[in-house]
């Protein structure tokens, strides 16, 4: 593996966390300070801070006399992280529709448009572009709320490691549709009607977390980012994921 020159726990937090979430890391799989250390030219103490932010944002584990375990997501617990976006990201909406500026409102009727260039996308600088730009609009509601305890809750939930292959077959009729509720949420947002705008956030994750539902019901698999799965489990619908999911960096941190 290539050696890359980070500094800093702050770097050293990024560039793990980046190559968990993309599935370059496993579930399963053991980090430890020394290797990672030369691996990235650093001291020990940068990647100790760094696992202990991975810690405590969920991606990690701590296992005595082993070390940091990446986590396995279960299907059952990627349900669930949908159930509370839904909760959190309607809160959001609904404050921010009191809150939210002009030039906030009209950023994100750009990037809907800009999304509707690359929504039928399969190449990975498209389907990573969508990403990016659909992580802006939800980041932009989240932070348009002004809450400091919504924005770091919100964060937490977010950061939820998931399967970058299966982003990225093809799922454009699902994108399509997701992009179609962000006109609604955004139609709410300028009315500044804060119930409309709950209810369509709400409507636009939980369209999500249905399509997550449909997996088979006694599947127990872990999901495990980057790795393929048994050969008898049911493999992860694309369609089932929110587009804001897509990227790697799909995070809410203003």
């Amino acid at each position: 593996m290539e050696i890359v020159s980070v500094t800093g726990g702050q770097a050293a937090f990024a560039y793990l966390r980046g190559r968990i979430l993309s599935g370059e890391i496993p579930g399963n799989a053991t980090l430890r300070e020394q290797a990672l250390a030369e691996e990235l030219g650093v001291s020990r103490t940068p990647i100790r801070e760094a696992l202990r932010r991975l810690d405590e944002t969920g991606l990690v584990e701590f296992v005595p006399n082993k070390g940091a375990t990446v986590i396995a997501w279960t299907t059952e617990q990627m349900r669930e992280t949908y159930y509370l976006r839904a909760m959190l990201e309607s809160r959001a909406a609904g404050l921010a529709a009191v809150r939210i500026s002009d030039g906030d409102l009209d950023r994100l009727a750009e990037l809907i448009t800009l999304m509707d260039d690359v929504v039928l996308a399969k190449d990975d600088a498209g389907i990573s572009r969508l990403g990016e730009l659909n992580a802006e609009f939800h980041r932009i509601i989240v932070t348009a709320a002004a809450n400091a305890q919504l924005t770091r809750l919100t964060v937490f939930v977010g950061r939820v490691p998931l399967m970058a292959k299966a982003f990225r077959r093809d799922s454009g009729s699902f994108r399509a549709v997701s992009n179609h509720h962000h006109r609604d949420i955004l139609a709410a947002l300028r009315s500044h009607d804060a119930l409309w705008a709950s209810t369509s956030m709400r409507s636009h994750i939980l369209a999500a977390r249905n399509s997550v539902q449909s997996w088979d019901q006694g599947d127990a698999t872990a999901v495990t980012p980057g790795a393929a799965q048994p050969a008898d489990a049911n493999p992860l619908d694309a369609e089932a994921i929110d587009a804001a999911d897509l990227a790697d960096l799909a995070d809410f941190t203003p």
